[in-house]
């Protein structure tokens, strides 16, 4: 019986160190799946150039047609700004707990530009 408890005392220390690490590994997987969107995003807005960088080629109805991301982990846009052609970017998401990605800022948001400008840089 005491060997039973210390098996369980082991196995129990060894899940409370080793969960948040796994968590922690998940989320920057979901990171690195948004970032990979975020750069596809940005190619397919680089082919509509000429005409004008066809937004509605990348965003259709608030989402994204190109991600393979979960579309509850992250919320994806393109805006316009003046200085750059477009700027997209990618909000994680609290209802999965994405937003508690270590390399995330304040406002939960990574994004690139049209000028190659990527933030927050600890993500890339």
């Amino acid at each position: 019986m005491i060997e039973l408890l210390i098996t369980l005392a082991i196995l129990g220390i060894l899940t409370s160190v080793a969960y948040p690490n796994y968590t922690q590994q998940v989320r920057e997987s979901h990171r690195m799946i948004a970032l990979g969107d975020l750069l596809e995003m940005q190619l397919e807005l680089e082919r509509t150039y000429s005409s004008g960088y066809n937004f509605a080629s990348v965003i259709s109805s608030g989402r994204c047609t190109v991600c393979e991301s979960q579309v509850n982990r992250y919320q994806f846009e393109v805006v316009s700004s003046a200085s750059a052609a477009y700027t997209i970017k990618a909000i994680a998401q609290t209802t999965t707990r994405q937003s508690d990605d270590s390399c995330l800022e304040a406002d939960k948001t990574m994004s690139l530009t049209s000028n190659g400008d990527v933030t927050p840089l600890e993500c890339w």
